[in-house]
């Protein structure tokens, strides 16, 4: 399961380490937590999504789907909120009780079962941001907690050899922040960090409805319409464009109104979110040293729920000339290379690392 440690390694990872760590991508639209459990991971999906009093928003009344359910649709004495925007923590008392909440998911409900947690947060976080994750995660019963880039969390998961001196690459487009990491003898060589994601073209499918059709839908309806049509612009592959239907309210009559929504739709929506990962890889390629530029030509990896998006790896190669695949998995993989470094602690130090390569 853990071949990022090859077989002549010391490190002696204990059975307990199965039961008492967890793997944790805490992100602005869902958390995912990975419990490794033989050769497989058990894996759980959470809204990050908190339902609090509107006058008293550390006093946390509902999390996960339950409060997802009431985005929008609250009683004037309730508020159902997201504790991270951009994959930034915004309430440290709502992320905790959603921290809280994943570690009871993954751990059968019993905390105390539970000694090391691995965090995966935006490349370029703070110090500061950094720190608050660590807290949170110590408050909400760990013993040791671990915070590292989701684009190596992404890379380990998806069981890219990172330890090769070669070179990897790792775009992973979230809900709310885009990192690109290039990776190499297990550690990052560099990294950018755009602050756009999945939100920002659910935000954008809102607007264009509202302009084209007079009407206004909720973002829930963006993002089942961005699942079911959705692709992105190019010129290399044919991508059948087709349409689903979302209701909304007219703004001229206030009443509900069916429109529909086409693919075409959803690229012009993602076009702007588009250009700055496009913008971002040719920076990350204008720094990267002719090295490492066979490596990452041979071996990038999407990751992250806006990857689904039809035609992206055909964009991708349009733009900047790098073949690219799509994850099979791009939900998970940050969680499951967290929940590795949870069960390996030692995995990310140097001389393990390059030990790994002989």
């Amino acid at each position: 399961m853990f071949d990022f440690l090859k077989k002549n390694d010391e490190v002696d990872v204990k059975k307990k380490a199965l039961t008492d760590t967890l793997g944790i991508d805490l992100g602005t639209l869902n958390t995912v937590v990975a419990k490794p459990s033989g050769d497989k991971f058990d894996l759980y999906k959470i809204p990050s999504v908190v339902a609090v009093k509107k006058e008293d928003s550390s006093y946390v009344l509902a999390v996960g789907e339950e409060a997802k359910a009431m985005l929008g649709r609250t009683p004037e004495d309730i508020v159902a909120v997201r504790p991270l925007r951009q994959g930034v923590i915004e309430s440290i008392a709502q992320a905790e009780a959603l921290l809280v909440y994943a570690m009871d998911k993954g751990s059968g409900e019993n905390t105390n079962n539970i000694d090391r947690i691995v965090i995966g947060i935006p490349g370029d976080a703070s110090e500061v941001e950094k720190r608050a994750v660590e807290e949170i995660g110590i408050k909400a019963g760990a013993s040791y907690v671990l915070v590292i880039s989701e684009g190596l969390s992404a890379a380990i998961g998806a069981g890219l050899p990172i330890a090769e001196a070669a070179g990897t690459m790792v775009i992973d487009i979230g809900a709310g922040s885009s990192d690109i990491v290039v990776i190499s003898l297990g550690g990052i060589t560099d990294i950018e960090t755009i602050r756009d994601g999945g939100d920002d073209i659910d935000k954008n499918i809102v607007e264009k409805v509202k302009e084209l059709y007079n009407t206004e839908i909720g973002i829930h309806e963006a993002e089942k319409a961005k699942i079911a049509v959705g692709m992105v612009h190019n010129t290399s592959a044919d991508i059948e464009n087709i349409t689903t239907t979302a209701i909304g309210k007219s703004m001229e009559t206030n009443k509900p109104k069916k429109v529909d929504i086409d693919s075409k739709l959803v690229a012009d929506a993602a076009e702007p979110i588009v250009l700055r990962l496009i913008e971002a890889l040719s920076l990350v390629l204008e720094r990267m040293s002719p090295e490492l530029i066979s490596g990452v030509y041979n071996k990038t990896v999407v990751v992250g729920g806006t990857s689904q998006l039809r035609g992206l790896k055909e964009r991708i190669y349009e733009e900047v000339g790098v073949p690219v695949e799509i994850s099979d998995d791009p939900m998970t993989v940050v969680a499951k290379g967290a929940a590795i470094v949870a069960a390996e602690p030692r995995a990310l130090e140097p001389e393990v690392r390059l030990k790994a390569m002989k």
